[in-house]
């Protein structure tokens, strides 16, 4: 009989899997429309506007739904919660400004990069060392994005520079989200990172005076309304709460390997919108990235 048990709790357990793993491939593709997204919002509200009402929708549609969650909170979802909202707040702030000075399908690819730091991070978290072929995914991934970002003059463009910066925290809310959501819920420790980003996002703008998010009252109608909605809704309220919830059945670095992905979509999408192009090198340095990703999860 407890054979018969542990074959059906594994064959659960494989199942549940198969669902994350669909679920974080649905991630990537709305994470690789966002870029697009972004792009056009931008044309509109500077960065901190727009993380600020992207956040903030995402908190009060995510604090509605699962209001009954918060009944009783604990000290490990509020700290997992601050914990990813910080990183994402950092990681957004760096991509978003890094979005003005480069395209969206270059920013698409670079930001992929924070696929070879996870596997470094969750060594730190869990004490897991990396393989041979994390150091090799890691090499190759440097090359590819030295092709897409160096120019004819071998510097490193600022948006670029910022993206590449951006990957690192990014990186680090998987390798966090993944460490909390074993014992936590993934709803409560969601809604409260978008609780951080939209506080810290709309703080900045009261900092710095940029409040031009308030023009967007009566505007919701436009290419940057529908944009902006889309991006609070879909592309954060949706897409992290499904991530941080398919990450109680995948780890940190699949999780990682398939979020990348985002890197194809959200470059195909940014030359069929936007009608960017892309040059013989930068196709080179973006096979080498995917590549460096297939080496690093084989």
């Amino acid at each position: 009989m407890k054979t018969g048990e542990e074959a059906v709790e594994r064959a659960e357990l494989k199942s549940l899997k198969a669902v994350s793993i669909a679920g974080l491939f649905l991630v990537a593709v709305i994470w690789g429309s966002t870029f697009t997204a972004n792009k056009i919002v931008l044309e509109t509200l500077s960065p901190l506007s727009l993380m600020a009402v992207r956040f903030l929708m995402a908190f009060a549609a995510m604090a509605l739904i699962f209001r009954r969650r918060f009944a009783v909170l604990t000290t490990g979802a509020v700290k997992g919660g601050i914990l990813c909202g910080i990183s994402l707040f950092l990681a957004f702030v760096l991509q978003t400004y890094g979005l003005l000075y480069t395209d969206a399908g270059k920013q698409a690819f670079l930001s992929g990069a924070y696929v070879i730091a996870v596997p470094f991070l969750t060594w730190l978290a869990f004490r897991k060392k990396p393989g041979a072929k994390a150091y090799l995914g890691a090499a190759l991934c440097f090359s590819g994005i030295s092709l897409i970002s160096l120019n004819s003059g071998f510097r490193i463009e600022r948006g670029d520079f910022l993206t590449l910066i951006s990957s690192f925290f990014f990186a680090a809310q998987i390798v966090i989200a993944g460490y909390y959501v074993r014992n936590e819920d993934p709803a409560v420790i969601s809604t409260i990172q978008f609780g951080v980003m939209g506080g810290l996002s709309l703080l900045g703008t009261l900092i710095t005076g940029e409040s031009a998010f308030m023009s967007m009252a009566g505007n919701w109608l436009t290419a940057g309304g529908i944009s902006l909605i889309y991006l609070g809704i879909i592309g954060t309220a949706v897409a992290y709460y499904l991530q941080i919830l398919c990450q109680k059945h995948a780890s940190p670095t699949t999780t990682s390997i398939i979020l990348s992905l985002e890197a194809v979509f959200g470059s195909l999408l940014a030359v069929l919108i936007l009608g960017e192009t892309f040059t013989l090198r930068m196709i080179s340095g973006a096979a080498a990235i995917l590549v460096s990703i297939l080496i690093t999860e084989s």
